[in-house]
């Protein structure tokens, strides 16, 4: 019987920590589950693990502060650091938006987009806030100018920041590091987003990455893919981009693919 890849799921939400479990274990992984850092901490020394995904933000501490304290400990394995939320309750949220008056402008794109920035820059400022000596050396693969301009104004004072907007850019950037974080957007259009991440993970397999999407859990879908995305064709799936970074990181059979 071949290898089944162990994995740690680390969300501070139990009902969504339950679902991507399942998720997981239906696509062939022996997955376990921690709810805080410290709970995940306890289980990571305990046990060997193939791979681990991280919630943006956790009960006790935020995730790259976490990451940090990984490091320092020496405990080093590939880490896809996700925002996942229902699907079937961001379709109710949805539905109740839509039954209110319609009383304001349309949101304007620019403010959707420092939206979701801010948590990534919340992030990376907690972590350099909780340790004074703590300068990350972040890559970011964002293609959007405004998103990446944002990033860099928020974060070019605290951290060693390299950014890339396409592939070509990437191979240059890959050549700065070694890094302690990367940042992608999985939508580089026309499928650049699934190359990015296999050339990431096959160059620095075990940096953490954190995938900047919101995903969902839709019943009736395999993986999970960002909200929003019109079809899965050219989109990187989240549990492929895990398997991804598994098969990087060591020889696995290939029936843990399945």
């Amino acid at each position: 019987m071949g290898h089944c890849p162990r994995i740690l799921v680390c969300e501070h939400d139990d009902a969504l920590r339950e679902q991507l479990t399942r998720k997981f274990e239906t696509n062939g992984f022996w997955a376990d589950h921690a709810g805080s850092a410290s709970e995940a901490l306890a289980k990571l020394e305990q046990h060997p693990y193939d791979a681990m995904t991280l919630g943006l933000i956790l009960s006790d501490q935020d995730s790259l502060s976490f990451l940090h304290d990984l490091n320092v400990l020496g405990i080093r394995l590939p880490i896809l650091v996700t925002s996942v939320r229902n699907g079937q309750k961001a379709s109710g949220s949805m539905l109740e938006v839509e039954l209110e008056p319609a009383m304001e402008e349309p949101e304007p794109e620019w403010v959707r987009k420092a939206a979701s920035q801010a948590r990534i820059i919340f992030a990376v400022k907690c972590a350099c806030q909780r340790s004074r000596s703590y300068r990350p050396r972040i890559l970011h693969v964002e293609p959007d100018p405004f998103s990446a301009g944002l990033v860099h104004a928020a974060l070019a004072k605290s951290v060693e920041l390299t950014q890339a907007a396409d592939l070509n850019a990437l191979e240059d950037a890959l050549c700065q590091g070694p890094f302690d974080l990367i940042v992608l957007n999985p939508d580089l259009g026309e499928g650049a987003g699934e190359a990015a991440l296999h050339r990431v993970a096959g160059a620095c397999p075990e940096v953490p990455i954190i995938l900047h999407a919101q995903y969902s859990i839709r019943y009736d879908e395999a993986d999970l893919w960002p909200e929003h995305c019109p079809s899965p064709e050219g989109q990187v799936g989240l549990i492929q981009a895990l398997r991804n970074l598994v098969l990087h990181s060591a020889d696995i059979p290939q029936c843990a693919q399945a």
